[in-house]
């Protein structure tokens, strides 16, 4: 009985974790060396933010090709990131606005470079380049971006470089011209 309850007492003492406590989250693995197109430095002509959110991550700028908007035309939109600070996971949202005051509104929430590159693989002092494609109307656009996880739950913009922050976390980055 004495061994019994002495088996009890040393099986009482043996390190559990937490019932409560949560899983660490897994990083996303990449195959870098796929990622050559991806992990680029931004191109001369590209148009300057140096917004950072977080702390982590910084918009170096993007670039619009063909470089001013035509009605009806498929137009390539690039961003060029730069990691500051290991991330967690996050999706990039983008909200291009009809400048015209209809209230028109384009939506490219996304995950970086197509899925193949999220945010919590990126390593400090990688450049990113994520490109999205979308059609214009008649109006220039307000670009406006972030980050965001679950929910409503956004990054917030430490410091908005050339543009601005709405208020929401959400940079206003510039205006996409329309061609004349």
């Amino acid at each position: 009985m004495r061994f019994l309850a002495f088996l009890l007492l040393c099986a009482a003492c043996i390190e559990r974790p937490f019932e409560g406590a949560l899983p660490q989250p897994r990083r996303a693995q990449v195959d870098r060396a796929a990622l050559r197109d991806i992990l680029v430095p931004p191109p001369a002509d590209a148009t300057p933010v140096g917004a950072v959110f977080g702390n982590a991550a910084e918009l170096v700028g993007y670039k619009l090709d063909p470089p001013q908007l035509a009605p009806g035309q498929r137009t390539r939109l690039t961003f060029y990131w730069r990691c500051r600070a290991e991330l967690e996971a996050w999706h990039i949202f983008v909200h291009l606005e009809d400048a015209g005051g209809t209230g028109e509104r384009i939506h490219a929430e996304h995950d970086p470079a197509g899925g193949r590159f999220p945010t919590d693989a990126w390593k400090p002092g990688d450049t990113i380049a994520d490109a999205f494609y979308f059609v214009a109307n008649k109006d220039p656009l307000i670009l406006y971006l972030g980050f965001y996880s679950q929910g409503e739950a956004r990054l917030p913009i430490t410091s908005p470089g050339r543009g601005r922050d709405d208020g929401t976390s959400r940079l206003v980055a510039g205006v996409l011209p329309l061609a004349h």
